[in-house]
């Protein structure tokens, strides 16, 4: 019999024989670059994720559910030695909000199981799921940490209203620890994790999938505040092995899920409509090499996609319909938004470079419809809400599944007035890349029954 002793709520401790049997349940695939005869080579290797000591080894307790599944399949008996600590909760409550079955029922694995992920359609109201978590715990502080200031100010506007509280805020040059609650950057905070760990006993992570790695600002946080209640949320996984294992070391498993599928069959989102845009291939792009020359003459200086996005926006927006056009690159936004001004419509350019207030400004007006038509960056692909917004148009094409699913949701939720969302893509077939990214991009689409 092998025994694991939990620890607290970021590390147990095994002899090295149990640690030489589990080694596949916390190792990922890394890489290193060793130097060759005429250049650097490239080479895969198995990482584990445990540290040790002379006399044992450490593994974080976000695992420990996985790695007793992983000992009970293998007959490999083990035994615990203390156990996971847990904080007594009350029921919980929002002042103007009364949830579905769905909401509850996450909210309630939140609170039986303590630590772990929801993953959540975008339009569920993920902040409202996590607000509710935190009103269960009236006596104990709560770290929220998100990854942009206009998430961090965006979730604050709803807590103060939701909870009735004054909210902390650590970013944007504000360093406020007075609150119950505080909401924190996840850059800001973790240049005073060490400092400031110990006063949470509630951690909430909000888009959880920017756990990217087991040594980044995430992981200094999670090593320094010993929460008990660790929870994340999320609509989107990565791929990346690394990243799925930083996830559930640093808060734990999949507790519940509510996809894609689910919320339309139920009706709590927007059906999805897609439309394409076929540009006509350019055979000079077509003997372009390197990716990076190709996103630059094949999306960003595509003039002929352009012209067909803004006879969209004319199109759309003639129709009192609001349109969130997004963009990777600047000088991508900046092309676009010159021609859509010459096609005759009013467009807001928002990039990373916006003041905060201006895009918040932005995003209000575009959601009550006083501006028809924004051009953004990543800034508005996650956790930004724009209930009312009819048509989003891919302009950035690409591949990654986070990002294609983050920058649908913003348009997902239902509302009286709006039953379905557009979505507009681009077909370019002029480049082999451009051909894959959007192979990868009608995968997504036909997996989640959009096509």
């Amino acid at each position: 019999m092998f025994e694991i002793e939990i620890l607290n709520p970021l590390e147990c401790r095994i002899k090295p024989t149990l640690a030489s049997i589990i080694r596949p349940v916390v190792s990922y695939t890394a890489v290193a670059y060793i130097q060759g005869q005429y250049k650097k080579i490239r080479k895969e290797y198995r990482k584990s994720s445990m540290s040790k000591d002379d006399n044992y080894y450490y593994f974080y307790t976000g695992l420990l559910p996985k790695i007793l599944a992983f000992c009970n399949q293998k007959n490999i008996q083990v035994s615990l030695k203390g156990k996971e600590e847990k904080l007594n909760f009350t029921g919980y409550s929002l002042k103007t909000i009364s949830f579905r079955e769905e909401q509850t029922r996450l909210i309630d694995a939140a609170l039986t199981n303590q630590r772990g992920v929801l993953k959540a359609i975008t339009g569920l109201g993920k902040t409202l799921l996590g607000l509710a978590i935190v009103s269960a715990f009236p006596e104990h502080k709560t770290l929220w940490l998100c990854h942009t200031k206009d998430l961090m100010y965006q979730s604050g506007k709803v807590a103060e209203k939701e909870l009735g509280i004054k909210v902390g805020y650590i970013g944007d040059s504000q360093c406020d620890l007075s609150s119950s609650l505080t909401i924190a950057t996840r850059q800001s905070f973790s240049k005073i994790a060490e400092e400031q760990g110990y006063l949470y006993d509630i951690i909430i992570i909000d888009e959880c999938h920017h756990i990217s790695k087991l040594d980044s600002e995430y992981a200094t946080i999670m090593k320094n505040v010993i929460a008990p209640v660790r929870i994340g949320l999320t609509a989107t996984l990565p791929s990346s092995e690394e990243s799925l294992l930083a996830i559930e070391s640093f808060l734990g498993p999949i507790i519940d899920e509510v996809s894609i599928e689910e919320g339309q069959s139920r009706e709590i989102v927007a059906k999805i409509k897609i439309k394409f845009l076929k540009v006509p291939i350019s055979h000079k792009i077509k003997e372009i090499k390197k990716y990076q020359d190709v996103y630059e003459y094949g999306v960003v200086k595509r003039f002929e996609a352009h012209k067909l996005i803004a006879d969209e926006v004319v199109n759309q927006t003639s129709k009192n319909k609001s349109v969130l056009i997004l963009v990777s690159r600047i000088e991508h936004g900046e092309l676009l938004a010159t021609e859509i001004k010459n096609a005759g419509v009013n467009v807001f350019f928002a990039n990373g470079e916006t003041e905060t207030i201006v895009r918040t400004k932005a995003k209000d007006a575009l959601n009550n419809k006083n501006i028809l038509c924004v051009i953004a960056t990543t800034i508005f692909r996650e956790g930004i809400n724009l209930p009312e917004l009819d048509v989003i148009i891919n302009a950035a094409g690409g591949k990654s599944e986070i990002g294609t699913l983050q920058a649908i949701g913003r348009g997902l939720r239902l509302t009286e007035t709006k039953k379905e969302l557009l979505l507009v893509d681009i077909i370019d077939l002029s480049n082999r890349y451009l051909v894959e990214h959007l192979a990868e991009r009608l995968f997504i689409y036909s997996e989640n029954n959009w096509l």
